[in-house]
């Protein structure tokens, strides 16, 4: 059996799952641009044993007129907000599957959803297997982010955050920054891997970066270019942060560091 499960998401009106009174959403096989034909998610193979097997024609062929089955109710997909169970050894159950798998609205598998493979979607394809490896996954990725927290600095702490969020964590105390990093390992603990692993330097100057933006001593002009006391030290946020790093820059990044800490 498979299970088309909806997008666990919040509605509008605050309600989710059973409560939700959202309306079912209609999948159908629509023309693909780039073939000019109907996006079936069927091999050839499968259009020619369930069209002998349910009788009709499942061509993917595009004439300019309506398709006998194609563009007939019958090859709809009503999904509810509830879990769908679809019998694959039904032949028009698998046809249903197929073309549920080749439209965007559905995810393939939890992992693609994750992964943001399919941000369009509505509803996912359900392998409990699979399910069981993403979990256990993100647990792993959680572990190795908590044990990264655990070495590092306050400014260290302040600095990752500061990136994490867009926003100043310089002075707050370690219970702040340890709650506040909590927060985001729990959303996203690949993010947060992926900038901890930059390496201390790195992490600091682009958090410099970002701080010296917003209490304009760095200013960033129309184009993007980032300047300061009208004189531009890079095209970009990157470059900014390069240019921080060249040691022929020392004598002006004094400067610069002066006006930070005294603000």
């Amino acid at each position: 059996m498979v299970e088309i499960r909806p997008v666990d998401k919040s509605k509008w009106h605050g309600k989710k799952d059973k409560e939700s009174f959202a309306q079912p959403i209609v999948i159908e096989a629509l023309i693909d641009a780039n073939t000019g034909k109907f996006a079936t998610g069927l091999t050839p193979e499968q259009e020619a044993k369930y069209s002998k097997e349910m009788g009709v024609d499942l061509s993917p062929v595009f004439t300019g007129q309506p398709h006998p089955f194609w563009n007939s109710k019958a090859a709809w997909v009503y999904l509810p907000n509830r879990t769908l169970v679809l019998d694959p050894q039904k032949p028009h159950e698998f046809v249903k599957i197929a073309v549920c798998k080749a439209s965007k609205y559905v995810a393939n598998s939890l992992k693609e959803y994750e992964a943001n493979q399919f941000p369009d979607a509505t509803h996912i394809i359900y392998d409990e297997e699979q399910e069981v490896e993403v979990k256990a996954l993100s647990t792993s990725q959680k572990q190795d982010a908590y044990s990264m927290l655990s070495k590092m600095t306050g400014d260290d702490k302040a600095n990752v955050l500061h990136i994490l969020t867009g926003k100043s964590a310089r002075g707050k105390s370690d219970n702040y920054l340890n709650a506040k990093i909590g927060t985001e390992i729990e959303a996203n603990a690949a993010e947060f891997t992926r900038v901890a692993s930059m390496g201390k330097e790195e992490v600091s100057n682009r958090a410099k970066v970002l701080e010296l933006q917003f209490k304009n001593i760095l200013t960033k002009e129309v184009g993007g270019g980032i300047y300061y006391m009208g004189q531009q030290i890079a095209a970009n946020f990157e470059d900014a942060v390069a240019w921080f790093k060249d040691p022929n820059n020392q004598r002006m990044k004094i400067s610069i560091m002066e006006k930070l800490n005294v603000s």
